[in-house]
């Protein structure tokens, strides 16, 4: 479960960066556009092969998969009820909510089907590399709250490529609650279940909040 890297090599940041550059890539194209969720699901693809390299098959293994889906059900909605609480406040706030209403219009640009399809799929390649892949990789270099801090700074700073200063902070929060999930569990199913409950919660509930 905690497999520690054997080698000083860092290369396994190398899917971060690419996934970067590829989530800057899709807002440039614009948000509901064929090059956005092209863009997108090209991020989820780098991420999948990062994990394939760089995870391990365990985080899928093992009994108890329903209690595990189910209380990351549960922790997503909570969360996301959190932040729509939040959004009351950030709707006064031009500068917060603006971008976020903006990436919330995607639907309206490109179809809510292919933006809840890309949601889920790149939420899980976010899963396997951030709080798998990643992790893994820096056990043996920090303690355990060394390496949820590291790669949950990780995966800030690759959302600093999406431009809009709030999702910077939600992967603050978000990355937090998985990494503790992935490491109290040694599985992805409760992450995953949290960032899927949460991001499509956020998707269909929030627009209602900063929709002027």
């Amino acid at each position: 479960m905690t497999q520690t890297s054997t080698t000083s090599s860092w290369w396994f940041l190398l899917p971060c960066v690419v996934g970067a550059l590829g989530l800057f890539a899709a807002r440039q194209a614009g948000d509901g556009s064929v090059g956005f969720y092209a863009f997108t699901v090209f991020t989820a693809c780098v991420y999948a092969a990062g994990w394939w390299f760089w995870g391990s098959r365990d985080a899928f293994s093992g009994p108890s998969v329903a209690p595990q889906i189910l209380r990351g059900v549960l922790l997503g909605a909570a969360l996301a009820v959190v932040f729509v609480a939040g959004a009351l406040v950030v709707a006064r706030i031009p500068f917060l909510a603006g971008p976020v209403a903006q990436l919330l219009d995607t639907p309206d640009q490109g179809g809510l089907a292919p933006t809840l399809a890309v949601l889920v799929i790149n939420g899980i390649g976010e899963e396997l590399i951030y709080r798998d892949a990643v992790p893994r990789q820096l056990r043996g270099r920090f303690t355990e709250l060394g390496v949820g801090v590291v790669s949950t700074l990780i995966y800030c700073a690759v959302t600093v490529a999406m431009g809009v200063p709030l999702l910077v902070f939600a992967a603050g929060v978000l990355g937090a609650v998985c990494f503790y999930e992935a490491s109290r569990s040694g599985r992805l199913y409760s992450p995953i279940a949290v960032h899927l409950t949460w991001s499509t919660t956020m998707l269909l509930v929030m627009p209602l909040f900063l929709s002027g």
